[in-house]
């Protein structure tokens, strides 16, 4: 397994957004990143990577975070992810598949069961192999197995123009206050609905 980076051994596993979420593990350990547990949200603590893989991730997350889902998604779309995929197909570990995605070949599934056979005790290596499961800290692993969040939007509690606000939960899941006039709902520009 030493010839293998762990970025190699997830896309093997799970494809490219196990990549993605093997890079943001490796930043959450590095205290890089922080993830919300109850809106599933990614924010950055500071931005700085160790390879191209964790900066397309950083790269995906905005000032103001992004919700986990759209940051694996979106890292996981990116070039650098992407040539990960290509080099193990060049090594013959990795076909197209029917539906044009890279699936791996008779030997990289060889590889991929061995992968989790041997997977290391913990640390990104683990999260390669094995994905969310392979993460020690359950609230963790919690945040990346379970669905986010859907978007809420509350309208004014009154109507529009009464003077109110609501809490609005943005595409992101971030809780954010949405204003109709004067004062707050909820009292000092607070808002209900976050954490």
């Amino acid at each position: 397994m030493s010839d293998f980076n762990p970025y190699q051994i997830a896309y093997l596993c799970g494809g490219p957004e196990r990549v993605a979420q093997t890079a943001l593990y490796g930043l959450h350990e590095r205290r890089r990143v922080r993830i919300m547990r109850a809106l599933h949200r990614v924010e950055v603590v500071r931005r700085e990577a160790d390879d191209p893989v964790q900066a397309a991730v950083l790269d995906a997350v905005p000032s103001t975070g992004r919700v986990l889902g759209r940051v694996v998604a979106d890292a996981g779309a990116s070039p650098e992810v992407t040539s990960v995929g290509d080099a193990l197909k060049a090594d013959g570990l990795l076909r197209r598949g029917l539906a044009g995605g890279l699936r791996p070949t008779r030997a990289g599934r060889a590889l991929r069961k061995r992968f989790a056979a041997d997977a290391a005790p913990r640390g990104p290596a683990r999260v390669a192999a094995l994905g969310p499961a392979g993460m020690a800290e359950a609230r963790l692993r919690e945040v990346f197995e379970t669905p986010d969040p859907k978007p809420v939007r509350v309208p004014p509690p009154y109507g529009a123009g009464s003077g109110r606000s609501a809490a609005v939960m943005d595409d992101g899941g971030a809780a954010s206050l949405y204003h109709e006039g004067g004062d707050t709902w909820g009292g000092g520009g607070g808002g209900g609905g976050g954490d």
